[in-house]
C-alpha cells in the first residue's frame, strides 16, 4: 500500500475521532501513520497492515482509560434527563407548596411543575427552593 494511501486514512480517522471524541479512531490514526511510515522505508504490506493493528489495538488497551480519565469521562455516572436531571436544582415557587395532597406550583429549567415539600414548612410564591426528589408526576421541593 502506498503511505499516501495511509496518510488519508490517518486523516479521516482525525476527521472521525473529533466528530465523536470517544479515543477509538484516535489510535487508528495512530495506527495508519505508524503503517505510512513503514510504508515510506519499503516494508510489504503484510508488515504496513501488522503495524497498523499493532500500534491502534495497543493504544487502545493501553492509552484509552487513561485518556478518558484525564478527560473527566466517567463510566458509572449516566446522563440524568428530563425530570430526572430536575433532582438537585434549584426552582422558584409560582403557587403555594405545602406538604398537602393539594401540589403547588414551582418554575423549574424553563417550565412549571406541580410541587409538595419535603418537610412541614409550606414554600410561598416567589421564594427559591431545592428539588430534592420526584414523587409520582410532583417535585419534592424544600426550601433552599
Amino acid at each position: 500500500m502506498s503511505a499516501w494511501l495511509w496518510l488519508l486514512a490517518a486523516a479521516v480517522f482525525v476527521v472521525i475521532e473529533v466528530t465523536n471524541l470517544a479515543f477509538f479512531a484516535l489510535f487508528a490514526a495512530g495506527g495508519a501513520l505508524a503503517a505510512a511510515v513503514v510504508s515510506a522505508v519499503g516494508g510489504p504490506p503484510v508488515a504496513q497492515v501488522v503495524v497498523f493493528a499493532v500500534v491502534a489495538l495497543g493504544g487502545l488497551a493501553v492509552l484509552r482509560r487513561r485518556l478518558l480519565a484525564s478527560f473527566g469521562h466517567r463510566r458509572a455516572g449516566a446522563l440524568k434527563s428530563g425530570v430526572a436531571a430536575l433532582v438537585g436544582q434549584r426552582a422558584t415557587v409560582v403557587d403555594r407548596v405545602d406538604k398537602s395532597d393539594v401540589t403547588g406550583r414551582v418554575h423549574a429549567r424553563g417550565e412549571d411543575w406541580p410541587a409538595i415539600t419535603y418537610d412541614d414548612q409550606p414554600c410561598e410564591p416567589g421564594q427559591v427552593v431545592e428539588v430534592i426528589d420526584i414523587e409520582k408526576t410532583r417535585l419534592v421541593v424544600t426550601a433552599s
